[in-house]
C-alpha cells in the first residue's frame, strides 16, 4: 500500500512538471516523497501551478549554489 502511494505521489508531481520526467529518484528520495499527504503534494503542485519557470529559476532553484547565487539573493528549496 505504501508503495502504490508513493507511485502515485510520484506519477503525480512528474505529470505537474514538480519533478522532471525522467528524474533519477533514491531509495531516500521515494521514500521522502512517499511521507507526503495527499494534502502537502496537492500544495506542491498547486504552488508550481501558480509559479512561472522563470521566476523558479531565477529565485528557487539556487541557481547552481556557490557565491554568485549568493550575491544574487537566491535562495534554495529543499523539498
Amino acid at each position: 500500500m505504501l508503495w502504490e502511494d508513493s507511485v502515485g505521489n510520484i506519477q503525480r508531481l512528474t505529470q505537474a512538471g514538480v519533478i522532471m520526467p525522467g528524474a533519477t529518484l533514491t531509495q531516500d528520495d521515494q521514500k521522502l516523497i512517499n511521507g507526503l499527504s495527499e494534502a502537502e503534494v496537492s500544495a506542491l503542485i498547486s504552488i508550481s501551478e501558480k509559479l512561472t519557470p522563470d521566476f523558479v529559476q531565477r529565485h528557487l532553484s539556487g541557481g547552481g549554489g556557490g557565491a554568485a547565487s549568493a550575491a544574487q539573493g537566491a535562495i534554495g528549496i529543499v523539498f
